[in-house]
């Protein structure tokens, strides 16, 4: 059970932990949402602390903190935004989460189910909302794809891709696929997978993948391809690409009445007709997904209740990834319990 916390005649007080570069399109998300949140403070550790205070700066921010313990220390913080490296999102959600705070973390929720599991069991002790950043599903484009998608019948077939051009690591964290959970599973897969999931609207059973390393520079995997089965019979066939020049994401939906074409997230086809356009922005200066996303998680910290992508209606995502990483090292299809 969420409690609602009371923010009666103020505005819910959030802080936002890992000043990297995603950093930029929450802090603009909680500026743009100044009529019911306000900015507290900006943490980091000791090597960040120039780039923290131009955040706190060019953001407006009441304060520049170095080290997360102070952020779950203050009892006046509300919330916090969680923009670290990956496997660092289980440890410092966690603590927050017992501290009493409610969190947003970056996608993925974590690099592994066990990770994601003790996320969401401390959520649930602690009576706080764990919302994950699936940005994509709140563009309008995604959004008009869900309210629609019973118009194509049932199962669905999908099929998507979703590449970016990276030629070396933008952190140094993406070296390691321990810390990154791979590299191309942990950056983008849960990008495709949720808004998949999250169309399908069942449980995905099995999920079979296959990767390569185009690049030395670092570990983990560059390239993905993998097909997962859900209990309805519905299927997503994905494809991850770290070298798409131009970058793509695009998605067709099929099913048994129609098909829907999602680019972007943003720009929907329905039977070959677009029924919603929308303008493609850089997302690191923030944009309209990234500001509703976080007037979600504000609403439902105010309301006390469970927000769209908690916690635990994003696990499945977990589930696939961890899967799908199983999979290709051992060659051989995995079954989702």
């Amino acid at each position: 059970m969420t409690t609602a916390t009371d923010t009666s005649g103020r505005k819910l007080k959030v802080a936002l932990i890992g000043p990297g570069r995603i950093s930029t399109a929450h802090l603009d998300a909680v500026r743009a949402t100044s009529d019911i949140a306000e900015l507290v403070a900006i943490a980091g550790v000791a090597e960040e602390e120039a780039r923290i205070r131009s955040l706190v700066e060019r953001f407006s921010a009441q304060r520049a903190v170095i080290g997360a313990e102070t952020i779950f220390a203050d009892r006046e913080i509300d919330a916090v935004i969680l923009t670290v490296p990956n496997h660092l999102h289980r440890p410092l959600a966690v603590h927050a989460l017992a501290s009493g705070k409610h969190v947003l973390v970056e996608k993925p929720l974590a690099t592994s189910v066990a990770d994601s599991d003790a996320m969401i069991e401390a959520a649930r002790q602690a009576g706080r909302v764990l919302m994950v950043g699936q940005c994509r599903r709140f563009f309008a484009g995604a959004q008009m794809a869900k309210a629609r998608i019973a118009e194509l019948g049932s199962p669905l077939n999908i099929t998507s891709i979703v590449g970016v051009y990276t030629l070396e690591p933008k952190a140094s964290w993406w070296k390691s696929a321990e810390q990154a959970g791979g590299l191309v599973f942990g950056l983008n897969a849960a990008h495709l997978i949720d808004t998949a999931v999250w169309l399908i609207g069942a449980r995905p059973v099995r999920v079979y993948a296959d990767t390569m390393r185009f690049r030395s520079v670092w570990e983990g995997e560059d390239e993905a391809s993998f097909i997962v089965s859900f209990d309805d019979g519905s299927s997503l066939t994905g494809r991850l690409s770290e070298s798409m020049n131009p970058p793509q994401n695009e998605a067709w939906i099929i099913g048994p009445n129609g098909m829907m074409r999602l680019v972007d997230d943003r720009n929907l086809w329905l039977n070959g007709e677009q029924i919603h356009a929308e303008p493609i922005t850089a997302y690191l200066d923030g944009d309209v997904a990234f500001r509703a996303q976080f007037r979600e998680f504000a609403n439902a910290i105010r309301g006390g209740r469970v927000p769209a992508a908690s916690g635990a209606e994003v696990r499945p995502v977990s589930q696939i990834i961890e899967g799908a990483r199983i999979s290709a090292a051992e060659r051989r299809a995995v079954e989702i319990t």
